[in-house]
């Protein structure tokens, strides 16, 4: 299950957070001293994958990111 909080920090900035419990997001605001002021249950994909910064363990998951298309092979012309 994925958790999100919204934390702020000492000078009142706002930092969104998305890992995969809310363990994750507890230990990385103790250890970068944020405060946390909510946790929604819900958030829109699209914030999550431009706002939302990823503290959980391991890579971010395919389904928070932004998908690209390839870059196109450059045909060298004779």
């Amino acid at each position: 299950m994925t958790a999100f909080a919204n934390a702020i920090d000492k000078l009142r900035g706002r930092h969104y957070l998305v890992a995969n419990t809310y363990e994750e997001i507890e230990k990385h605001c103790s250890d970068q001293n944020l405060t946390i002021t909510s946790r929604p249950n819900y958030v829109d994909p699209v914030m999550v994958c431009y706002y939302f910064i990823w503290v959980g363990e391991g890579s971010r998951p395919a389904k928070w990111k932004i998908s690209k298309p390839p870059k196109k092979k450059t045909l060298l012309k004779a």
